[in-house]
């Protein structure tokens, strides 16, 4: 069974395996930013409305990454939980994988995102050997797109009607890939 790194680090970031036990804070976290993660991140915002509701949230992920299906990344800066980032949808067959992300907004614009999704996406390129890492984005979300662009992720093609926000809008997604150009198969 796939063993996760427990933490992952940059140069100014902790990036840490979330666990229940940081319920309370990742609960604060998901708070402070509800109205923007709303469109993008529908079952986070659903599933952290508390501390209980994180924690049991956070509960079933441990499960998933027990699993080798996902795994959910703090993004600690100075002993503060800034963001997360979630390797998900991990299909080992390919192998293959999903990212989403987000940043606090008072810690956006100063590059933490690109830095802790740089070293994701390496740790799952590197050492899990994953194949190709997809990300989805909603076409109105620029920054992101120029974020994963930034990083190498190119751009596939638009999936029409392909995501019900948590606003109850189904919108296109843009789908991006990073490949391991290292994979000779």
């Amino acid at each position: 069974m796939i063993q996760f790194k427990e933490e992952i680090r940059t140069d100014r970031m902790r990036l840490k395996v979330l666990r229940h036990q940081n319920a309370e804070v990742f609960a604060s976290l998901v708070s402070k930013n509800r109205s923007r993660l709303q469109e993008s991140f529908p079952i986070t915002v659903s599933r952290a409305t508390d501390a209980a509701s994180a924690g049991t949230y956070l509960q079933e992920l441990e499960l998933d990454r027990n699993t080798g299906r996902s795994v959910l990344y703090g993004l600690w800066f100075r002993e503060t939980l800034v963001g997360m980032i979630i390797v998900k949808n991990i299909d080992w067959r390919i192998p293959r994988s999903e990212v989403g992300y987000f940043v606090s907004k008072t810690y956006e614009g100063l590059g933490f995102t690109s830095e802790a999704l740089k070293a994701v996406c390496d740790y799952c390129l590197e050492e899990l050997s994953i194949l190709k890492i997809c990300a989805k984005i909603i076409p109105t979300n620029s920054q992101s797109r120029q974020l994963v662009e930034k990083l190498g992720f190119l751009l596939e093609g638009t999936l029409r009607k392909e995501y019900k926000t948590g606003l109850g809008e189904v919108v296109d997604v843009c789908y991006y890939g990073l490949l391991n150009l290292d994979d000779k198969t």
